[in-house]
């Protein structure tokens, strides 16, 4: 699963040449604003937010999952995007409390795969989670290369989009639990890592 990502614009190269207000957000929640290309070829902002077409009430749905997006009868014929973000944020469940786990290319822009309905709007598409970081949570998001992103919004199966994007991870303070708490210092590590019982330190 991922419910809440971030994208720090202002220090992007890639996208200085949009004419979008694009505010650098840390803390990314289901039903914002989001920026995401289409596949119509166009860099635009749309709701995070997904229902189909036929959906008599808003199902607002935010992930879906890529082993069952082409069977699904919520995401069957939707259109196609990508997500433009630098890092993600998981939660630890097997542990109580739940600790959040920041992932992230230092800095880098990140794509995700996504599907959408104009109508309503989008949802990040999900996969396994990659050895590395499956000990946090089970699910990431379907990381997209650049050459990969033009593949998906091309309609390419799934399955041929998907790279070996691996990224790094460390935890971060509980404050990012708070959809409304939205500042640079949720993506810094913690000082003290916590470490399982009888696990050594990961860093």
């Amino acid at each position: 699963m991922c419910g809440r990502y971030t994208l720090t614009a202002s220090n992007k190269p890639d996208l200085a040449h949009l004419s979008l207000d694009i505010p650098d957000r840390y803390n990314i929640a289901p039903q914002s604003e989001v920026l995401v290309e289409t596949d119509r070829a166009e860099v635009t902002l749309m709701s995070w937010s997904f229902s189909p077409a036929w959906a008599k009430t808003p199902m607002s749905l935010f992930n879906a999952r890529v082993e069952t997006l082409t069977e699904k009868p919520s995401f069957k014929g939707a259109k196609r995007c990508v997500f433009i973000a630098d890092g993600w944020y998981e939660w630890q469940r097997a542990v109580s409390p739940s600790r959040p786990w920041f992932h992230h290319l230092d800095g880098e822009l990140l794509r995700f795969a996504g599907v959408y309905e104009p109508t309503s709007g989008c949802a990040i598409v999900t996969m396994g989670a990659q050895a590395t970081i499956a000990h946090i949570h089970h699910r990431q998001p379907l990381l997209l290369s650049v050459e990969a992103s033009h593949q998906w919004l091309n309609g390419a199966p799934a399955g041929d989009c998907m790279t070996d994007i691996a990224v790094d991870f460390h935890q971060v303070s509980s404050a990012v639990n708070n959809a409304r708490v939205d500042n640079p210092r949720l993506t810094q590590p913690l000082d003290e890592p916590i470490c399982e019982p009888g696990q050594g330190a990961l860093f």
